[in-house]
């Protein structure tokens, strides 16, 4: 597989992970949730070439897609009136 495509495919399984990560319930399950996310990048970034900075790509948008999807369940609540 080309650096490109692992890279594709790691960030899409990253950031699936962080999403469903901000699905959880409570704070304390998504915390531990995205721990192992982040966890996960750092194991994943030891394959490229310069693994702290994959590592810090890797966070960097699985923080992003955690907080997008937190928002849009934010968002569900307030349209929901809860």
């Amino acid at each position: 597989m080309s650096a490109m495509n692992r890279l594709d495919l790691d960030l899409t399984e990253l950031g699936a992970q962080a999403a469903n990560a901000a699905l959880l319930d409570t704070s304390a399950a998504r915390l531990s949730a995205l721990t192992a996310v982040f966890a996960e990048c750092g194991e994943r970034a030891n394959s490229y070439y310069c693994p702290d900075t994959a590592a810090a790509d890797f966070v960097r948008w699985a923080a992003l897609d955690y907080q997008g999807a937190r928002r849009a369940v934010r968002r569900r609540a307030v349209v929901a009136g809860v």
